[in-house]
């Protein structure tokens, strides 16, 4: 295998095995526009969560979210991007909860979110600068949110540092108190504030292995309580009651190695930890083979999860605590999650006479299940295009 052809297969298995905005941040010729279109669902099952307030456990959830990204190539090294995103969904603890207190009466059978993105990103010799903005509303929660990264190659490029920050200004509306029911009213626009930092570099170790290292750091003040969370207190339900700062940390690390022209592994692990005393880590391995002399790409991969429970859950509390919570996300559990996923290149595409260039197509099956008993399945169906 030659050099040239070697670096083109790794930069496209790194394509597909990080996120999709890595994979949707190169840059194009002048002029040009990439469109990409997003349908997520996602289904949860449960009936052990004890922060339901009615007790039967029920954290059945079903999402439906499309999304549609678009970049546009203003000169050589700028380029504009936006993208906006739609959720719906039905929880069965918000229904519950919202019934019981009497803010809509039945409880609210659906939700729904927006999220519109804007961003624009540069490219000047060796170095990258990109910033973002976004704002996020649904029925309980707003955010207002800004990015920026730096990434500069070195090295011939076998050699890439990036640093990242973000900020967001959330407010949250929260249930001050649930008893007696018929007397609680939601408490609107209280405040919670993020600042994340992470530092990414990645280098090619030699013709068929890459590294990735990254830090990530997040403190998070405010209110930080959800809205359907409730504790069970010596046989009475009360809304959960959190501290007013978070500060979590992980660790991550990624080997890729490609097999043969075809076929390549990788395996990636990450260590997270906060000073509520939560501790996980995370394993996932991947088995990606390129079809059709590249053109598309099947994707096998297993991911492990374990984690402790942070220092103020309990499943009921015998008396109030300074701190408690039942929200199961924040419980001791470990899970297996298999998923599949196999992309497609279309190549152009002609469309009521207008002609697409470059069309992708992927889909991706992802099933997980904790040792706590929840469930979920997630499919995301993709197409690219550009003109």
């Amino acid at each position: 295998m030659d050099v040239i052809k070697f670096n083109r297969i790794m930069l496209t298995i790194l394509l597909l095995v990080l996120s999709v905005q890595n994979a949707f941040a190169e840059m194009m010729e002048k002029g040009k526009t990439k469109v990409k279109t997003l349908l997520n669902v996602y289904n949860q099952k449960s009936s052990t969560g004890k922060q339901v307030l009615d007790n039967s456990g029920n954290e059945k959830v079903t999402v439906i979210e499309p999304e549609i990204f678009v970049k546009h190539q203003i000169s050589a090294d700028t380029e504009i991007n936006a993208s906006f995103t739609i959720d719906t969904w039905t929880a069965e603890s918000d229904t519950i909860l919202d019934g019981n207190t009497g803010a809509s009466g039945s409880g609210k059978k659906g939700q729904s979110r927006i999220a519109p993105n804007i961003g624009v990103r540069r490219e000047v010799g060796k170095n990258k600068y990109g910033m973002n903005l976004g704002f996020s509303s649904e029925y309980d929660y707003t955010s207002k949110n800004i990015s920026a990264d730096f990434e500069r190659s070195f090295a011939d490029d076998n050699f890439t540092l990036g640093i990242g920050g973000q900020y967001y200004a959330d407010t949250v509306s929260l249930f001050p108190d649930i008893t007696p029911p018929a007397n609680a009213k939601i408490t609107k626009d209280l405040k919670r504030d993020i600042y994340a930092i992470n530092l990414g570099a990645s280098q090619i170790l030699t013709r068929k292995d890459i590294v990735e290292v990254g830090v990530t750091y997040a403190n998070s003040k405010g209110r930080l309580e959800s809205t359907a969370g409730t504790v069970n207190i010596a046989g009475t339900r009360e809304v959960e009651v959190l501290p007013g700062k978070r500060e979590r940390s992980a660790i991550s690390t990624k080997w890729v190695h490609a097999l043969s022209d075809e076929m390549a592994f990788n395996l990636s692990y990450r260590n997270y930890f906060d000073d509520w005393g939560s501790h996980a880590n995370t394993v996932r391995a991947a088995y990606l083979i390129a079809l059709r002399e590249e053109q598309d790409f099947i994707e096998i991969a297993l991911r492990y999860h374990s984690q402790s429970a942070v220092d103020y859950y309990k499943d009921s509390f015998g008396t109030t605590e300074r701190f408690m919570t039942s929200d199961s996300d924040m419980s001791k559990f470990s899970s297996v999650e298999p998923s599949v996923m196999y992309s497609r290149s279309l190549g152009g595409l002609h469309v009521f006479g207008v002609e697409f260039q470059d069309a992708e197509w992927g889909t991706s099956l992802t099933y997980a299940k904790r040792n706590t008993g929840l469930q979920y399945t997630y499919l995301q169906t993709s197409l690219a295009f550009s003109f």
